[in-house]
């Protein structure tokens, strides 16, 4: 039971489905929304409002601590099975690239599954902590 779980959790950005992403800069106290729409593919599009500005672009997974490996079993007689084996991980990592209305840019770096965070920077240096649950 739990690895299925587990499976679930970890494919989570992988299945079409729609997070919401907020964001609060690290010299303000305002929280900006948007959203996140995966394709089921391991990547999709976000867009968040930032006030003054709009940035919309997309996300792609970058690495997973999924597993796929074969083995290999020796038995009594010469017996012997082979077979493969496959884990999913629980969390994942992503980079989302945006561009903004006013002509900046929006570069994020995320890690998790069926939530997680990250930390995003624009092209003029701010940085934002960023969230993202379903």
């Amino acid at each position: 039971m739990n690895r299925l779980l587990l499976a679930l959790i970890s494919t989570a950005l992988l299945s079409g489905c729609a997070y919401t992403l907020q964001l609060l800069p690290r010299d303000g106290g305002t929280i900006y929304t948007g959203s996140v729409q995966s394709n089921g593919m391991g990547s999709g599009t976000l867009s968040v409002n930032l006030g003054n500005r709009t940035c919309s672009g997309s996300f792609a997974k970058g690495a997973s601590n999924d597993s796929f490996g074969f083995f290999q079993t020796y038995g009594k007689r010469g017996a012997s099975s082979t077979g493969s084996v496959q884990s999913y991980g629980s969390t994942a990592t992503f980079k989302a690239l945006m561009s903004c209305t006013d002509g900046t840019g929006l570069r994020c770096d995320v890690e998790g599954g069926d939530s997680g965070t990250g930390i995003c920077v624009d092209s003029k240096g701010q940085v934002f902590d960023m969230i993202y649950t379903r």
